[in-house]
C-alpha cells in the first residue's frame, strides 16, 4: 500500500498539493515565526536551502511512508500538513501540522485536518493519530475541532523547538468515528 504521489486534495477552502521549490521562502518566513520556533524543533536551524530541501526532495520521500501537503488558501501559502508514521498493516498514520502567522485562528488548520483524515480512510487507513505538545493548546484545539479523541498524555514524547522533551498528548480519530 501506498500513498499517491503528486495528489491534490480539496477542501472547501483550502488547496493540499505537493510541496514545490517556490515554497522555500514561505517555509523560511514561518520558521521565523516566535510561535513556530516554539514548537516546531526544525524551526531554529531552518535555511533557505533546507527550505528548498524539504520542498523538493525530503516532503516526497516515500509515500509508503508519508505524504506531505503544502495548505494554500485564497492562493496563498498557509503552511503544511502530513502524514508520517505510517503503517499499513495497522491500518495506522499520524497526522501533524504547521500554520503561517496569517492563517491562524481561520478554521484551515481544522479543515487541512479533516481533509488529510478522509483520504487516509479512503486509502485503508483505520486509524489516525495526532500528537500535541501538553503546552500547546491551539494544537489541541485543532484536534478536538478536527473530532480527535484525546486518549492519553505520553511522556517525554516529543521534542519541542527549544530542544527539550515535552509531554504529549495523543488524540485519535477512527474511521468510524465519521462515517
Amino acid at each position: 500500500m501506498t500513498f499517491d504521489e503528486g495528489v491534490l486534495l480539496e477542501t472547501e477552502r483550502l488547496l493540499l498539493r505537493p510541496f514545490e521549490e517556490d515554497d522555500a521562502k514561505d517555509v523560511l518566513a514561518a520558521s521565523e515565526d516566535a510561535e513556530i520556533r516554539r514548537w516546531m524543533p526544525w524551526a531554529a536551524t531552518q535555511t533557505m536551502q533546507t527550505a528548498v530541501d524539504w520542498c523538493t526532495t525530503h516532503a516526497h520521500t516515500d509515500p509508503a511512508r508519508a505524504m506531505n501537503f503544502a495548505i494554500v488558501a485564497d492562493e496563498r501559502f498557509a503552511g503544511s500538513i502530513g502524514l508520517g508514521r505510517t503503517d499499513w498493516a495497522d491500518g495506522r498514520a499520524e497526522v501533524g501540522y504547521w500554520m503561517a502567522p496569517w492563517a491562524r485562528r481561520r478554521g484551515y488548520a481544522v479543515e487541512a485536518t479533516c481533509g488529510v483524515a478522509a483520504y487516509a480512510f479512503e486509502k485503508g487507513m483505520h486509524r489516525m493519530e495526532l500528537l500535541a505538545a501538553v503546552g500547546n493548546v491551539a494544537s489541541q484545539g485543532v484536534a478536538e475541532k478536527a473530532g480527535f479523541t484525546r486518549e492519553a498524555v505520553l511522556r517525554e514524547a516529543m521534542l519541542i523547538g527549544s530542544g527539550q522533551r515535552s509531554d504529549a498528548v495523543l488524540f485519535s480519530l477512527l474511521a468510524s468515528d465519521i462515517s
